[in-house]
């Protein structure tokens, strides 16, 4: 039991506690898409953590990186501005 709770970080609690959040929903509406989506999230989640997958974890392609050689003078002199009348 204590090794499954050094497992749990804040990625897996929020994605579970959203899941837990769906499933409720799903339950008490009695909509069959938040309860797939739910049970969806929470097998997601498991796997995400056991395989660090996903975002949260350093797999996010689109984050932005800094670049300090790059000059950003020259492309303010590219800018092109238009005049609507």
């Amino acid at each position: 039991m204590k090794n499954l709770f050094l497992k749990i970080d804040f990625t897996l609690t929020f994605r579970l506690i959203l899941s837990v959040a769906m499933l409720y929903t799903g339950y008490f509406e009695n909509d069959n898409m938040a309860l797939i989506f739910g049970v969806f999230l929470a097998v997601y989640s498991i796997i995400a953590n056991k395989y660090k997958l996903g975002c949260g974890y350093n797999g996010c392609d689109y984050a932005p990186k800094y670049e300090i050689k790059k000059d950003i003078s020259k492309t303010e002199e590219k800018i092109d501005f238009t005049e609507f009348k």
